[in-house]
């Protein structure tokens, strides 16, 4: 089930990672998942049935990882209570991540990051602040046989995203490997979703035409409308970039470049590259993945025309066109 895929270790350029606590020790009776998947399915998947696709599993699914000698398994996705620095309109969760020891000899467990995605576009959850949280969990954890040590993740996500579906990827690198394995769990956030989540979007632009307004998607990516905050020389301009994975196969990330030019001139304004903390994490097969983009507005070309080049990882290009706030 797990995947490996390569990755680079870009610079960092925009937060949107989570925060996994310095809670690490022995997990003999985890809690049981309780979360259900959600049952809407958007355009992407490769059918409207409840199942999930070849290579996501349900929270709750314990996976192997490294030749069977460790299995790795997310669990929880529970709503917490009074978490300090949660902004009103959102709320913490909770969950943990449990590696267990399958070997007949004590082994060094290999270290695990999570990024979670929410909704038929794959927002990504936000940072949760936790002033408990211990470089400790950075450090090496040796497992007897039949053990096993935890980390606990607390997210933030909006209250609108209750009861819609959240895709956990689980990056697993052992000891000594530059290459991680990739899993994929999902299930649904605690709550009742607010309305029926908006059908995922790849149907709207057909891919590789020439140029296309901001806002729909053009071949495999989306870039949406730029609005502009603030003032003078301080104005910022934000967008939400998406990308489709329609293989049955993990992605290795948005790995994509936004160069954003302004005015009939083509200006160059600024280049982005959205990243996920130092790592561009995987898109679950059949999912997509959205990150908010940002950059400093030119004063004078408020109001004018922008244009969105989108640059793959491969080089190749699709243009978006539209207004500058």
């Amino acid at each position: 089930m797990p995947v490996r895929l390569r990755h680079a270790l870009p610079t960092v350029l925009l937060a949107g990672a989570v925060l996994i606590s310095g809670c690490v020790g022995s997990d003999s009776d985890p809690k049981a998942d309780r979360q259900a998947t959600d049952s809407t399915t958007p355009a992407a998947r490769p059918s409207t049935s409840t199942a999930l696709p070849d290579g996501i599993v349900k929270i709750g699914t314990a996976l192997p990882v490294s030749d069977g000698g460790w299995t790795v398994t997310l669990q929880g996705l529970e709503r917490l209570q009074a978490v300090a620095g949660v902004p009103a309109g959102s709320s913490a969760y909770t969950a943990r991540v449990t590696v267990a020891n399958q070997r007949a000899q004590v082994a060094t467990a290999p270290r695990t990051t999570v990024t979670a995605r929410y909704g038929v576009l794959g927002r990504t959850a936000a940072e949760a602040t936790d002033s408990s949280a211990s470089s400790s969990r950075d450090e090496p954890q040796q497992v007897r046989p039949n053990g096993s040590v935890y980390r606990d993740v607390k997210l933030v996500l909006p209250d609108q995203a209750q009861g819609l579906p959240v895709t956990v990827t689980v990056e697993a690198t052992e000891e000594g490997l530059a290459e991680p394995e990739l899993l994929f769990f999902e299930g649904a956030l605690p709550g009742d979703a607010a309305g029926s989540p908006a059908p995922q979007a790849p149907q709207g632009a057909p891919a590789g035409q020439s140029v296309a307004p901001l806002g729909q998607w053009n071949g495999q990516v989306s870039v949406g409308k730029v609005t502009v905050s603030g003032k003078s020389a301080s104005r910022t301009g934000s967008l939400e970039l998406s990308v489709v994975n329609r293989s049955g196969d993990p992605m290795s990330g948005l790995g994509t470049t936004l160069r954003i030019l302004t005015g009939q001139e083509l200006h160059l304004a600024a280049t982005v590259r959205p990243v996920y903390g130092y790592r561009d994490a995987a898109i679950a097969p059949y999912r997509t993945a959205t990150q908010t983009v940002s950059f400093r507005v030119p004063e004078t070309a408020v109001g004018g025309p922008v244009t969105v080049e989108a640059v793959d990882a491969g080089g190749s290009k699709v243009t978006f066109e539209g207004t500058l706030g």
